[in-house]
C-alpha cells in the first residue's frame, strides 16, 4: 500500500495501518503532510500559504512519464 503524504503525490485515500490503528496516528499523518507543505512553500501561517501555495493538476501521461524507469538507458 502506498504510504499518505509521501513526497511527491498523494493517492488521496486514507488508510488505518493495522500496526497503529488509531486515529491519533492518522491526524499525525495529516499535520505531518501539512507541515510539509508549508515548508516547501515557505509560509508561516494560513494566509501566507494561501498566497503562495500553487495547485498544478498532472496528467496520467505526465504521472507515467515521472515514475522510475525499470531499467537503465544503456
Amino acid at each position: 500500500r502506498k504510504a499518505l503524504f509521501e513526497e511527491g503525490i498523494s493517492t488521496s485515500r486514507m488508510f488505518l495501518d493495522p500496526a497503529r490503528p488509531g486515529v491519533e496516528d492518522l491526524i499525525d499523518s495529516i499535520i505531518a503532510g501539512v507541515r510539509s507543505a508549508f515548508t516547501y512553500a515557505g509560509a508561516a501561517n494560513l494566509a501566507e500559504f494561501a498566497e503562495r501555495a500553487v495547485v498544478g493538476i498532472q496528467s496520467a501521461a505526465g504521472y507515467a512519464e515521472g515514475k522510475p524507469l525499470h531499467s537503465s538507458w544503456s
